[in-house]
């Protein structure tokens, strides 16, 4: 699982840097939104997960 969370941070940043530099700011913004709302989702959950929340 943490190699599949690598790889789509990975491809996020690549992604973000990719269309940055080649003037596509449009699309650059919205795949930073997607990696902001990724990364509060995960931390919401690593979180709750920590303070044993979690309905199982």
């Amino acid at each position: 699982m943490g190699a599949f969370k690598a790889l789509i941070w990975s491809l996020l940043s690549g992604g973000f840097v990719h269309l940055w530099m080649t003037n596509h700011f449009i699309k650059a913004n919205w795949c930073a939104v997607v990696w902001i709302v990724l990364f509060a989702t995960q931390m919401t959950i690593d979180l709750c997960n920590k303070k044993g929340t979690t309905r199982q």
